[in-house]
Formats: C-alpha cells, sequence, structure tokens
C-alpha cells in the first residue's frame, strides 16, 4: 500500500471575481521509503501540491491519502497533529525563536511533544552531529549564515524521527559545497527508510531520487526514473 496517495486531485483558489485553478488531475502514488523529486517552472504548482500532502490546504476535489488517512476529512486540529507526528519539513527560508540556541531551536519540537528538557537535548545534538552542524550547537541562529541555517533546519527535521521528509527548494539559499552537504544527508536518511519528498528547480539533483515528477500549468506532464530529462518531457516544458 502507498504511504501517499493521490488520485483526481484539484485545488482551486476563490479570488475577488474569479476562480485560479491551481492543480488538476493529479495522480501521484508514493511508495514507503520512496526518494520522489518533483521539478517544473515556477507558478507549476508544486508548493500547493505540498501543501495539500501536509494539510495546510484541503483539496478542491479528489482523493488524498497519507498513511491510508484521508487528509480533507480531518478537522484542522487532526490535521496539525497528524502533521507532527507523520512529517518533517525544510523550507527555503527557516523560521527560528531568536531568544534560544541552535540546540534549543532543534530540540524544541521534542519538548512540546513531551520529551524531557535532558532528553529532548540529547537527541538535538545527535541530529546535530548527523547533518555536521554540531558546531553551531551555541550559537544563535542569526549569528549564522543562511547556508548554516538550512543545514541546521535539516536537522530539526531529523530529530522527531518522522517516516515522510518534504524539502521545498532547500538548497535555494545555500552555496554548492553546502548544498550537496545538504543532499549526501537526505541520501543517508534516505538509505535509513525514510520517504523523501524533495521540490528543487536544480535538475542536477535528478540523480539523487528513485522517481522524477515533472510539473507544468498545475499538472504533471511525466514521470520517470532515469537520471537525465527524457526528451518528451524537456520538449513540453521548454513550449511557450
Amino acid at each position: 500500500m502507498p504511504i501517499i496517495e493521490i488520485q483526481n486531485l484539484t485545488k482551486t483558489f476563490d479570488l475577488p471575481g474569479r476562480k485560479v485553478e491551481v492543480l488538476r488531475d493529479i495522480d501521484l502514488s508514493i511508495k514507503e521509503g520512496e526518494y520522489i523529486l518533483i521539478f517544473g517552472p515556477s507558478g507549476c504548482g508544486k508548493t500547493t501540491l505540498l501543501n495539500l500532502i501536509l494539510g495546510l490546504e484541503t483539496p478542491t476535489s479528489g482523493k488524498l491519502k497519507v498513511k491510508d488517512k484521508n487528509i480533507g476529512k480531518m478537522t484542522p486540529k487532526e490535521r496539525s497533529a497528524f502533521r507532527h507526528k507523520t512529517f518533517s519539513t525544510i523550507y527555503q527560508s527557516s523560521v527560528w525563536l531568536k531568544s534560544l540556541n541552535v540546540l534549543e531551536n532543534v530540540a524544541l519540537p521534542l519538548y512540546l511533544g513531551g520529551l524531557s528538557e535532558r532528553e529532548s537535548k540529547e537527541k538535538a545534538g545527535e541530529a546535530l552531529k548527523t547533518a555536521h552542524t554540531e558546531e553551531f550547537a551555541l550559537s544563535r541562529p542569526n549569528e549564522l549564515s543562511s547556508g548554516e541555517q538550512q543545514r541546521v533546519s535539516l536537522a530539526r527535521a531529523m530529530v522527531t524521527d518522522s517516516q515522510i521528509i518534504i524539502a521545498d527548494e532547500p538548497t535555494g539559499n545555500m552555496d554548492t559545497k553546502a548544498g550537496h552537504q545538504l543532499m549526501k544527508t537526505l541520501d543517508h536518511l534516505h538509505d535509513l527508510g525514510k520517504t523523501i519528498i524533495l521540490v528543487t528547480h536544480n535538475l542536477s539533483y535528478l540523480v539523487h531520487a528513485d522517481t522524477k515528477v515533472a510539473m507544468k500549468d498545475g499538472r504533471i506532464i511525466g514521470r520517470f526514473t532515469a537520471n537525465a530529462l527524457p526528451n518528451n518531457i524537456k520538449e513540453e516544458l521548454e513550449e511557450e
């Protein structure tokens, strides 16, 4: 059974005087432990699709199940609890509590989840080591570069040991070396059995994923496993 199953999914936003269909007829099945890379031009619906999977938005129509749970039928409170338990997320820009140091920020999700302060910090320290960021443990997040903050964000995503990791342009603010290190860490998490969903514009990252999904104009135009962009998808993406 897929860990995420999407069928005939559409999402329409009501704007003043008009409706905008952002996603249409999306079919996507993701197996547990699979590494999915989603790419396409800006505005094609990639982030909206992630928000639907996370339960931050609800579908206009269609079916969306995560771990056999229908996200659209949950209450906002149920979706929030399910999201906290099921997903870890990494975004292009990080959000921190500036009054806490890096270790405390990474430990915070565990502490809020009921673990003791001591155990939360121990696990946070382990996550920082795995992400090669232990040197920043006692620093304030605003003392770090954007790339360093993003590497710490990965540690925070890892600390809850969620099964599904969603990364939306995680290397966008990083230099090449730091981006490569983050991708290596995602590879390591995939090797440990985590399900990875990565949205990126960087097609050099195709080699990291099991399955690649191309989007354009709110729909999926191709799904493939090769490490290079197939000609038919390349041609469609290049069309005006």
